[in-house]
């Protein structure tokens, strides 16, 4: 399933992940990339061998080691082996879009698996929300052959990773495995001719510029409200 990707997290993104301060959001788009994209599965263990290196050098030489510590660490594995346990015995693997199927990579197959309410937005676009923390807004979109997104900018960032057939827009041309970041310094109409399967992380609701799409905007920003007060309950 790997493939090369031309557009890819940037430093400060990877440098997060690697050291574990970057919201679930972001953490499940980053991951989903790494697993399609090689070079930034180089990227991330040479960062995450710093970041360990940086974590033992902050610990004093002479500290004794902590048995709670161990003991939580151990508690730890112990939970994740609980929880892998407690999977069901057919999780979902792909997602069938048209006339084929389109295997997740292994982070957002276990995001699928709880579950996927689709709805049909405007321009030919399906989307899927999921809840992972409570600072962004989390979606499976599916643009079919021909359509387009209307003309809008960002208040703030939105990631997407393209995971089947591609997508367009004023900046360029984006396949599989791209990691494509907007921030709120772009205006962009995304297109597709082919369709395309994404997952997208946004960190504020974004606004449409043009036409009749403007009225849409103030229940994009109710979605978005109500999105990541779930995620706080």
């Amino acid at each position: 399933m790997t493939s090369e990707a031309k557009f890819h997290p940037t430093a400060e993104q990877l440098g997060g992940f690697a050291r574990g301060t970057l919201t679930a959001g972001m953490d499940v788009v980053i991951s989903a990339h790494v697993e399609l994209c090689a070079d930034c599965r180089s990227r991330i263990g040479s960062l995450e061998a710093e970041a360990a290196a940086e974590m033992l050098q902050a610990v004093p030489e002479t500290r004794p080691v902590n048995k709670d510590f161990s003991s939580m660490i151990d508690s730890i594995v112990n939970h994740a082996q609980t929880q892998a346990d407690e999977q069901t015995s057919d999780p979902v693997t792909e997602i069938h879009m048209l006339e084929h199927s389109v295997r997740l990579p292994k982070v957002l197959a276990k995001v699928a698996s709880e579950g996927l309410v689709w709805k049909k937005l405007a321009g030919g676009i399906n989307q899927a929300s999921v809840t992972l923390d409570d600072q962004t807004q989390c979606e499976f979109l599916y643009m079919k052959p021909g359509s387009q997104v209307p003309v809008h900018k960002h208040q703030g960032s939105e990631v997407t990773l393209v995971l089947d057939g591609s997508f367009s827009d004023e900046s360029g041309h984006y396949k599989q495995s791209d990691f494509v970041v907007r921030t709120a310094n772009d205006m962009h109409q995304p297109a597709s001719e082919e369709g395309c399967l994404c997952f997208a992380v946004l960190d504020s609701p974004l606004t449409f510029t043009k036409g009749l799409a403007r009225l849409l905007n103030p229940l994009i920003r109710y979605r978005f409200r109500r999105a990541t007060a779930a995620a706080s309950h």
